[in-house]
């Protein structure tokens, strides 16, 4: 099955982080807590820069990151960050009075470990949000959060 794909930024040649939501990685658990974990590979190009990083996201975290962009969105202000629990992403979108984004961010290679990419994505706007919003609900449509936290 092909990964669902989310994208930070416009993707291509311009400065990105795409995520590749592949499957659960535990598919025989329904609870909330060993259930939520997904297989999520995240690509890192950045300047001159790129990562690759084998991670787990949950989908409650992607869930949450999807609302508090909707709330960006909607208002033309405000921020929405993505935090994994084991530290493998951290991105903020912050945007401005007229719309436009600040996106930074830090990934890490292996949770606990000191080796870290902090970035940042610059030139969009609120306009750049739909499509991330549209990936983020295609994740929670392919893996609905199991349980109750």
């Amino acid at each position: 099955m092909d990964p669902t794909e989310i994208v930070i930024g416009r993707g291509g040649q311009c400065d990105h982080v795409l995520i590749q939501v592949r499957s659960r990685m535990h598919p025989g658990s329904t609870d909330f807590w060993d259930g939520n974990w997904l297989t999520s590979p995240i690509h890192v190009g950045v300047g001159g820069f790129t990562a690759r990083i084998d991670a787990g996201l949950r989908a409650d975290e992607l869930r949450d990151f999807r609302m508090a962009l909707e709330r960006v969105y909607a208002g033309v202000r405000g921020s929405a960050t993505l935090s994994s629990v084991e530290n493998w992403i951290e991105v903020n979108v912050e945007c401005h009075a007229r719309g436009s984004l600040s996106i930074s961010g830090t990934v890490a290679d292996h949770p606990g470990m000191r080796n870290t990419l902090n970035f940042v994505i610059e030139g969009l706007d609120q306009t750049d949000l739909p499509p991330l919003v549209d990936a983020l609900i295609a994740v929670e449509e392919r893996f609905p959060i199991l349980g109750r936290d």
